[in-house]
């Protein structure tokens, strides 16, 4: 479950105490009013990905700090930092090669790593990080994935005060990031995206607000191609 759903219940019953039994009680509580659907873990391959890109990630932020570092570095300090800048792009580097052959040794992972490659604007990177955060056949609709994304709008009106649109970002954090600069590379390459965007352009849309709706279409196309099992065709590629 996402978490943000049973804080918000519990604060919904002014809940003041935070112990595990508290929590326990209240999760229950949560479980008999609400019924959410039955919880199933992640494909052991899809598990195993998951861990690898998040350790690519996690080696890149490490590797940015670094970098940062050594700019204003004192002389007594910088060949400490460059041992380290060359030894995290080893690590990245050594990653990379066990994500690929993993997806190698997966034939069904293999398979839809290059379906996602079909659609312009994802490349190897992104369709890695989407299949380590995304079980596709899991969802029963692309809605449905870009709910769990949090790409999809979120509206507040109120009067004639407040009136706006945002995205909801009650979801994955890193699907969003995963999916932003492949959305402004699809805004320029991919046909359907760039259709879509005028239309958005035309009735007034922020470019903000065009790049996110271009992240919700591209994870709509990604969801579509796999579920089809077949690559991306922009005639055939419907409007959201």
């Amino acid at each position: 479950m996402n978490p943000l759903r049973i804080k918000s219940f519990a604060q919904s019953d002014l809940q003041r105490n935070k112990t595990d039994q508290a929590d326990a009680r209240t999760i229950a509580a949560f479980c008999i009013a609400k019924d959410p659907d039955e919880w199933h873990p992640l494909p052991a391959e899809i598990k195993q990905l998951q861990a690898l890109t998040r350790r690519a990630d996690a080696l890149g932020r490490m590797l940015i700090v670094e970098t940062n570092r050594l700019e204003m570095a004192p002389k007594a300090t910088r060949p400490s930092i460059e041992r380290m800048v060359e030894n995290l792009k080893q690590e990245i580097e050594n990653v990379r090669h066990l994500i690929k052959d993993h997806i190698d040794d997966h034939p069904d992972l293999k398979q839809q790593s290059d379906l996602l490659q079909s659609i312009p604007g994802i490349g190897e990177k992104t369709a890695r990080l989407l299949l380590g955060e995304i079980e596709f056949r899991s969802f029963e609709s692309a809605r449905a994935l870009a709910a769990y994304a949090g790409v999809t709008p979120r509206r507040f009106q109120s009067g004639t005060s407040l009136n706006w649109t945002r995205l909801s970002k009650l979801g994955s954090s890193r699907i969003r990031a995963a999916l932003y600069f492949p959305a402004i590379t699809a805004l320029q390459y991919n046909a359907v995206i760039k259709t879509f965007a005028m239309r958005l352009s035309e009735s007034g849309k922020t470019p903000m607000q065009i790049v996110c709706a271009a992240m919700r279409k591209l994870l709509h196309i990604a969801f579509g191609v796999i579920k089809n099992n077949r690559p991306f065709d922009p005639t055939t590629a419907l409007p959201v």
